[in-house]
Protein backbone atom coordinates (compact mmCIF):
# COMPACT_ATOMS: atom_id res chain seq x y z
CA UNK A 1 0.00 0.00 0.00
CA UNK A 2 2.59 2.65 0.85
CA UNK A 3 4.90 2.54 -2.40
CA UNK A 4 1.63 3.68 -4.60
CA UNK A 5 2.03 6.68 -2.29
CA UNK A 6 5.64 7.34 -1.86
CA UNK A 7 5.32 7.45 -5.90
CA UNK A 8 2.58 9.55 -6.51
CA UNK A 9 4.78 12.12 -3.43
CA UNK A 10 7.78 11.10 -5.69
CA UNK A 11 5.92 12.50 -9.17
CA UNK A 12 3.91 15.40 -7.34
CA UNK A 13 8.22 16.43 -6.12
CA UNK A 14 9.78 16.25 -9.63
CA UNK A 15 6.67 18.02 -10.65
CA UNK A 16 7.34 20.71 -8.88
CA UNK A 17 10.88 20.95 -9.36
CA UNK A 18 10.95 20.89 -12.74
CA UNK A 19 8.16 23.91 -12.60
CA UNK A 20 10.62 25.69 -10.55
CA UNK A 21 13.47 25.02 -13.50
CA UNK A 22 11.20 26.27 -15.79
CA UNK A 23 10.48 29.17 -14.16
CA UNK A 24 13.80 29.74 -13.54
CA UNK A 25 15.39 29.69 -16.96
CA UNK A 26 12.84 31.27 -18.46
CA UNK A 27 13.39 34.37 -16.48
CA UNK A 28 17.04 33.83 -17.04
CA UNK A 29 16.41 33.87 -21.02
CA UNK A 30 13.81 36.57 -20.87
CA UNK A 31 16.27 39.71 -19.23
CA UNK A 32 19.47 37.68 -21.69
CA UNK A 33 17.42 39.36 -24.57
CA UNK A 34 16.77 42.52 -23.78
CA UNK A 35 20.67 42.76 -22.76
CA UNK A 36 21.37 41.13 -26.30
CA UNK A 37 19.29 43.98 -27.92
CA UNK A 38 21.55 46.40 -26.49
CA UNK A 39 25.05 45.11 -27.08
CA UNK A 40 23.58 44.60 -31.03
CA UNK A 41 22.59 48.63 -31.09
CA UNK A 42 26.20 49.29 -29.40
CA UNK A 43 27.66 47.26 -31.84
CA UNK A 44 25.64 48.88 -34.48
CA UNK A 45 26.48 52.21 -33.33
CA UNK A 46 30.08 50.94 -33.60
CA UNK A 47 30.25 50.03 -37.21
CA UNK A 48 28.23 53.50 -38.48
CA UNK A 49 31.11 55.48 -36.39
CA UNK A 50 33.93 53.03 -37.72
CA UNK A 51 32.79 53.73 -41.26
CA UNK A 52 32.43 57.49 -40.49
CA UNK A 53 36.39 57.00 -39.01
CA UNK A 54 37.35 55.58 -42.13
CA UNK A 55 35.86 57.64 -44.70
CA UNK A 56 37.50 60.77 -42.67
CA UNK A 57 40.91 58.67 -42.94
CA UNK A 58 40.69 57.92 -46.97
CA UNK A 59 39.79 61.53 -47.36
CA UNK A 60 42.62 62.99 -45.23
CA UNK A 61 44.97 60.19 -46.78
CA UNK A 62 43.87 61.63 -50.27
CA UNK A 63 46.85 62.73 -52.59
CA UNK A 64 44.88 66.02 -53.32
CA UNK A 65 44.21 66.52 -49.63
CA UNK A 66 47.91 65.42 -48.71
CA UNK A 67 48.88 68.32 -51.97
CA UNK A 68 46.61 70.89 -50.71
CA UNK A 69 47.81 70.76 -46.93
CA UNK A 70 51.53 70.93 -48.31
CA UNK A 71 50.71 74.03 -50.26
CA UNK A 72 49.03 75.58 -47.58
CA UNK A 73 52.14 75.39 -45.62
CA UNK A 74 54.18 76.57 -48.38
CA UNK A 75 55.93 73.80 -49.08
CA UNK A 76 56.86 73.63 -53.03
CA UNK A 77 57.74 71.64 -55.51
CA UNK A 78 61.76 71.47 -56.79
CA UNK A 79 62.18 72.10 -60.46
CA UNK A 80 64.38 69.59 -61.62
CA UNK A 81 67.73 71.23 -62.52
CA UNK A 82 68.89 71.12 -66.06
Amino acid sequence: MKKPILFIILIITIIISLSVVQVTVSNNLSTTGVELAKIEEKITAYKKKNALLRQKLLAASSLDTIASKAAEMGFVEEKARP
